[in-house]
């Protein structure tokens, strides 16, 4: 593995890393903003959420955008 960085110009990644012919890449862009913090219980919630969804107990994306909408 290597860790490059670079730019995006006119629509092309720049770097000054070099890469053999066919490399497969995978490319992270950079977050300005600040990291989200959670203490202990924030955490096991959203891996308890996690769980629930893994387990086929989530709630549809349109179900919970219409419950948003009403509450506005």
């Amino acid at each position: 593995m290597k860790v490059a960085e670079g730019r995006v110009v006119h629509g092309a990644i720049r770097t000054r890393a070099r890469f053999p012919e066919g490399a497969r890449l995978t490319l992270v862009q950079h977050d300005e903003r600040a990291p989200v913090v959670l203490d202990a219980e924030e955490e096991a919630g959203v891996l308890n959420g996690i769980a629930e969804i893994e387990a086929g107990r989530g709630v549809p994306v349109s179900r919970l955008q219409r419950k948003l909408r009403r509450h506005r």
